[in-house]
């Protein structure tokens, strides 16, 4: 009698993201060598080894249009967007080591050579500040509590406005609506009803909310036990207010690094390819 045995299926353990970034590591610093001898090699044999490097650095500039633009497919079932997006990364450090060694000085001497220099610059620098900026982001978004979506910014904010002036008409108490009616037209009307000033995106701080409840907070000497839930009730919309802001100002400065970094690249690769041109046509 023959016995069946059962096949027990291992499951197969997912590789940690810190083994994943020391295999990508590894693998650019292969890479960046195996540029490196090869234009020592031209070098050797008085060839050219600027047409190595050069050559390099245009592929990978191509290489990271496509993978930003691969990036963005999620429809498309060829790996996760995490994977591509690590991708992405290195081949950028890739490209970047290259530059360096395929140029003789950091900005070129001609004026369309300093032009790409610049421009390279420009990408590599926005590159690793985009790098940053997804890495501290989401953890700043989610300590301020609830995350509101970018394109529902300005009716969330229409709505607080809206329920601003509800509470203070809700005031029956004359003289709590005389203490806090003048610091409401002046202040809080501006605050709850205009958009965040230029220098708050900029550098997005807490002065404004610290200063709008203290003020509130100091109005309590004046008022009854109505005025003062009133006033509560104020300080907790100047909260959610700021809040919004807050997060406006940091959902912002993504989506414009996303689009000055796509013009800058295309820009990039489309003087890259004039370059490799003029380039050819001279040599041959």
């Amino acid at each position: 009698m023959v016995g069946e045995t059962e096949l027990i299926k291992t499951p197969v353990q997912p590789i940690s993201f810190r083994r994943r970034r020391s295999i990508a590591f590894a693998v650019t610093i292969a890479a960046v060598a195996v540029v490196y001898f090869a234009a020592d090699y031209e070098r050797n044999r008085l060839g050219e080894p600027d047409f190595v490097t050069g050559f390099t650095v245009f592929g990978g500039i191509a290489a990271l249009m496509s993978l930003g633009v691969r990036r963005r497919l999620t429809f498309l079932p060829l790996g996760s967007v995490s994977m591509w997006t690590q991708i992405h990364i290195y081949t950028g450090v890739f490209t970047t080591i290259v530059y360096l060694m395929h140029v003789p000085a950091l900005i070129g001497g001609g004026m369309f050579e300093a032009f790409l220099s610049v421009i390279f610059c420009m990408v590599s620098a926005s590159g690793f500040y985009g790098l940053y900026i997804s890495r501290t982001l989401p953890k700043r978004l989610t300590n301020v509590g609830k995350e509101h979506r970018f394109d529902r910014m300005p009716w969330t904010r229409n709505e607080l406005a809206k329920i601003a002036e509800q509470t203070f008409q809700q005031i029956k108490e004359p003289t709590a609506k005389e203490v806090i009616e003048s610091f409401y037209r002046t202040t809080l009307v501006p605050f709850f009803g205009g958009k965040p000033s230029l220098a708050y995106v900029l550098v997005p701080t807490g002065n404004r909310r610290r200063q709008l409840i203290g003020d509130l907070g100091n109005l309590h000497r004046y008022l009854e036990q109505e005025g003062r839930s009133v006033a509560g009730k104020f300080a907790a919309l100047v909260r959610q207010r700021d809040d919004l802001d807050y997060q406006f100002a940091l959902q912002l400065r993504l989506r414009v690094w996303i689009v000055f970094h796509a013009i800058l690249s295309f820009l990039l690769l489309l003087c890259s390819f004039i370059h490799l041109f003029i380039v050819i046509h001279f040599a041959w």
